[in-house]
């Protein structure tokens, strides 16, 4: 009877142990096991699903086959996965050389002292990065939006000389129309020999130009003329900087001049601003940065139209670009009515604001939040004393 009492006490433990295992390699996560070394020894349905491997082709293969350079987790190195308990993002590389977001952990297995295995674990993440996309781009195309009749002005103060410039000069291509046909006149009455004729068409062109003020009017040409042509590069300059800072971003980081983008997003809320605000640049000699230059330039958009929005009446911008050790630093200060402690606890979250019904979306910041602290593993702080104004500062490695 104790025998069959510790059969099936046995048994019992045999079975929970299968149904745990069942459990694991059933779950919709990610479950790879390796040996001290880094090599498979197992891994579950949805990590051969997801990375177009059978389980047996798995078995035997270092870890590193799944993994591509400038990751946050390096699965080439053992004592980064030992360590690596909290989540990261990486991206898998499948069978077909595609690559999958995912949010992957991973520790050491242990018999006493004695490291035997890795255990990771990772979830797809992929259809949240499309959601993120399609949300960060709604949020650029309603910041567009909420600047549009802004920019419509900036684009009408130009076209609007410009088509009064053309007015002119139309009038003033009439005028030396009838000056030269008063110039073919007289040389017509020289080459005929009629001296009294030319004679009097010469008095009359004389007339003409003293009526037209030719002078004046030659000067005045050249002046028409570079006006109306800095005119349309100003419409020229607004419409590229509003087809890149609505354009869908690169898929990887590209080398970029953060002075540059901040010039660009200054074009495109320079309505927003040039009322009620001073800008001050203090743009420093700064190296390219590894980016997202259109995510970036959502950055800086949200920052100064917040900045201007914090300054009721008049006021001032300081923005100032430096090198602060390996960091990439942008400072954007306002004099405006700055944020209570309990507010700068809460700026970053998602759909928080204390703008009116209508003014704001509450995305605007938690995105900037998400697109330097989590995409480009940077740092996004905020100082902040009320009745003083707020500085936002943002950090960006040299070397993405």
């Amino acid at each position: 009877m104790e025998e069959n009492a510790l059969h099936n006490t046995g048994q019992r433990a045999a079975n929970a142990h299968g149904d745990v295992e069942n459990a694991l390699y059933s779950t919709l996560s990610i479950l790879i096991v390796t040996d001290a070394r880094g090599i498979i020894q197992s891994a579950n349905t949805a990590a051969s699903e997801l990375l177009g491997y059978t389980q047996e082709e798995m078995l035997g293969q270092p870890l590193s086959i799944l993994g591509t350079a400038n990751q946050p987790l390096n699965l080439q190195s053992l004592e980064e996965l030992v360590r690596a308990e909290s989540h990261r993002e990486v991206s898998l590389q499948t069978r077909s050389g595609a690559l999958v977001p995912v949010l992957l952990s991973s520790s050491g297995i242990y018999d006493g002292a004695k490291l035997t295995g890795i255990a990771c674990v990772a979830l797809d993440i992929s259809r949240n990065k499309m959601l993120e996309s399609q949300l960060l781009q709604s949020e650029k195309m309603a910041s567009i939006g909420q600047l549009a009749a802004g920019v419509a002005h900036e684009i009408n103060n130009p076209m609007g000389f410009i088509y009064s410039n053309l007015g002119t000069l139309s009038g003033y291509i009439e005028d030396l129309s009838q000056l030269l046909k008063k110039y073919e006149t007289l040389e017509q009455s020289v080459q005929e020999g009629k001296l009294d004729m030319a004679s009097s068409n010469l008095d009359a062109l004389t007339a003409e130009k003293e009526r037209i003020d030719l002078a004046y009017l030659m000067d005045d040409i050249g002046d028409l003329i570079t006006e109306s042509l800095d005119g349309a590069d100003r419409v020229r300059k607004i419409v590229l900087n509003l087809k890149e800072f609505s354009h869908v971003g690169r898929a990887e980081k590209m080398p970029s001049d953060l002075n540059a983008g901040l010039e660009s997003t200054l074009n495109i809320v320079r309505n927003e601003l040039k009322y009620k605000t001073t800008i001050e640049k203090e743009l420093g000699d700064i190296p390219l940065v590894p980016c997202f230059m259109q995510e970036i330039n959502q950055v800086f958009m949200n920052l100064l139209v917040n900045a201007g929005q914090a300054i009721a009446d008049q006021g001032t911008i300081h923005i100032r670009t430096y090198r602060e050790e390996d960091w990439i630093c942008v400072r954007v200060t306002d004099s405006g009515k700055g944020m209570s402690p309990e507010v700068q606890k809460r700026i970053f979250e998602p759909f928080f604001t204390t703008k009116r019904v209508g003014e704001g979306t509450g995305l605007g910041l938690s995105m900037a939040y998400q697109i330097i602290v989590e995409k480009h593993g940077g740092q996004l702080l905020v100082e902040s004393t009320e009745g003083q104004g707020t500085t936002f500062t943002v950090r960006l490695p040299q070397d993405g």
